[in-house]
């Protein structure tokens, strides 16, 4: 997937932050430099040179700033993908020569001691929705997920001890729950987009096959393309009809792959107690802006954040 020079993707999340020890003090996002503070947590991580990881192909996950937005009222992290490992870019232009049309490509080279990288902004309202939740955007990069950042923020708040509170100087720390948020229905999805492939799964039997004591069986799964219409009017009635048999027959999971008017797709998962209900799932949101965006940043950049506190505003109105 390619960036766009003027467009992002933000996925939003609820982010909870709990205390270990449920007799201490939720920790709040941002305090004076004399408190203890989520902030405070992951920059003294990130200023020990310890808010990393290393992915098994070697490309390097990295908290490389921090902003504390006032004026926003929104803390800022900016994380960087940087691949060791990576191909050098290519580019191409078609150029009408005496001979008909031909394709040029042209490499650029990188320097021995550079890494190819990306970055992305989580962008963190410092206004709790409730007790220790805080609402938030991730720009969507390529190779930058929460999944890959959680563990980052996670660390950082497992090493950050405080007291439980001013008389009780027992120390505890704090967990990190991100959540996406459902914003967008089944429903809606298919007036406006399409249904791709149905994906049955289920804990596969012991003696599914001969393993010989080598193997092990997990999941078996099948895939089903649909060929009929499914739409927002009639997936209700597709869905109760192929859950109910497919239950019968041993299936135990059941996703959807859609194909969205943004020209993305997502799975979504049909729950096999409510698969006659509404269906709500995560949607990424675009963002436009005027100013031309890099594909990777050393520093937070204003702009986007403000595209990401403008996404959070509205779902406070």
């Amino acid at each position: 997937m390619f960036l766009e020079k003027h467009s992002r993707f933000f996925r939003q999340y609820d982010l909870r932050f709990s205390p270990r020890n449920k007799r201490a003090a939720l920790l709040p996002i941002d305090a004076s430099d004399e408190n203890y503070s989520v902030r405070d947590a992951i920059e003294t991580h990130m200023k020990g040179e310890k808010a990393l990881s290393v992915q098994p192909n070697g490309d390097i996950i990295e908290l490389v700033d921090i902003k504390n937005d006032k004026n926003l009222d929104v803390v800022v992290l900016l994380f960087h993908r940087a691949s060791p490992n990576a191909a050098d870019p290519m580019y191409r232009k078609k150029a009408l020569e005496d001979s008909g049309k031909k394709i040029k490509i042209r490499q650029i080279k990188k320097d021995d001691d550079e890494e190819q990288a990306v970055s992305s902004h989580l962008v963190i309202s410092k206004k709790s929705i409730s007790p220790g939740v805080y609402r938030s955007v991730l720009e969507e990069v390529p190779g930058i997920s929460m999944s890959y950042i959680r563990p980052i923020i996670g660390q950082a708040l497992n090493e950050y001890k405080y007291p439980l509170s001013e008389k009780d100087k027992a120390e505890t720390y704090t967990t990190f729950a991100p959540e996406g948020v459902k914003s967008e229905n089944l429903t809606q999805a298919l007036k406006k987009g399409e249904l791709h492939l149905v994906t049955l799964s289920r804990l596969a039997k012991p003696d599914a096959v001969d393993c010989e004591g080598y193997f092990e069986p997990t999941f078996e799964y099948m895939k089903l393309r649909v060929k009929s219409k499914v739409d927002g009017d009639n997936w209700k009635d597709v869905f109760y009809n192929l859950v109910k048999s497919a239950k019968g027959k041993g299936w135990e999971h059941f996703n959807v792959d859609i194909g969205l008017d943004d020209n993305r797709r997502r799975t979504v998962n049909i729950d096999r107690d409510d698969y006659a209900k509404e269906v709500l799932f995560v949607r990424s949101e675009l963002v436009e802006f005027k100013s031309e965006l890099v594909p990777c940043s050393d520093v937070v950049v204003n702009d986007i954040v403000a595209g990401g506190a403008k996404l959070l505003a509205s779902r406070n109105g």
